[in-house]
């Protein structure tokens, strides 16, 4: 069965949590109240998802996996660590409902990623085991470690947190290396789960080892440009990134200006060799995107 996989859409969250309700964090503001967080956590900055589609099944069930991963402030992680209680989910919502959010602010993540490094909750980490062969769930696992690794990669990572909800979530992470126990919940049937760098510290070539190598940036974009090229790599045209972004058209193109500047100063072979013509412009553009693809730290 081949398998794909992609960021995930509202859709696609409102879909999957009906599905697997468990990871849906209502139990202390309500299934609505939940939801409206939801939607703003995947409008935040520094939310990150994968689908795992299967082209094979019928439309209407082509999501065989899905994962959702937020940075969260050093105060949150430290306390859930100090006193583990089950149900993280619900302490995250709740805490965007109330309007006392902890989910990680620029600020934080700027400093973290200078500091100690950031913490990462994965939120929801599952896929329809029922559906797929032995085969097709270790290749659908395997795609979204991957997926996880390749999104969260140029962060520098302190620890990440996830609470499963669910089997064969649980079998798959005590099976793992680099995750240990925290805290089991058997009431609730749920347990924790860290992964730290001192964790895979031991385990060279493993993907969570990846995750904690840490390149320096080398462009020092902006925060303005980095948000830019973030949204840009998602595949938005200009229009739609005035329109995500706030901005009129005319300030986004001054902001690729501004981006393709920082680069030509500190990178100039980067763009050095763009031929002089009418689509200069946009080949710069896709060399610079083309960088910041294979080099996340600099976002």
């Amino acid at each position: 069965m081949p398998i794909t996989w992609r960021p995930a859409t509202w859709n696609d969250i409102e879909s999957w949590l009906s599905i697997q309700p468990k990871y849906r964090g209502d139990a202390l503001v309500g299934v609505q109240a939940a939801l409206e967080a939801w939607q703003h956590v995947i409008r935040g900055r520094f939310f990150y998802s994968t689908v795992l589609e299967s082209s094979s099944l019928p439309p209407n069930h082509r999501m065989v996996g899905f994962g959702t991963s937020v940075l969260i402030s050093s105060a949150f992680a430290d306390a859930e660590l100090a006193n583990p209680r089950p149900d993280i989910n619900s302490r995250v919502m709740a805490s965007i409902h109330s309007g006392r959010s902890v989910l990680a602010t620029p600020h934080d993540v700027a400093r973290a990623n200078s500091g100690d490094g950031v913490n990462v909750l994965i939120l929801c980490g599952t896929w329809r085991h029922q559906i797929l062969s032995p085969l097709d769930l270790q290749e659908m696992q395997t795609l979204q470690v991957s997926g996880f690794v390749e999104v969260h990669a140029g962060y520098r990572i302190r620890r990440i947190l996830q609470e499963t909800a669910a089997e064969p979530e649980k079998s798959f992470l005590r099976r793992s290396i680099e995750f240990r126990l925290v805290a089991e919940f058997p009431e609730a049937g749920r347990e924790l789960f860290l992964m730290t760098r001192e964790s895979v510290h031991d385990l060279p070539g493993s993907l969570g080892n990846v995750l904690f190598s840490v390149r320096e940036p080398a462009l020092r974009l902006r925060d303005s440009d980095q948000q830019l090229l973030m949204a840009a790599l998602r595949g938005a045209t200009d229009q739609e990134l005035a329109s995500g972004l706030g901005f009129t058209l005319s300030a986004v193109k001054a902001r690729w200006r501004s981006a393709i500047a920082r680069v030509e100063e500190t990178m100039p072979d980067l763009v050095r060799d763009v031929v002089n013509h009418e689509g200069r412009g946009a080949q710069k553009r896709h060399r610079v995107l083309d960088y910041v693809r294979s080099h996340p730290e600099e976002l």
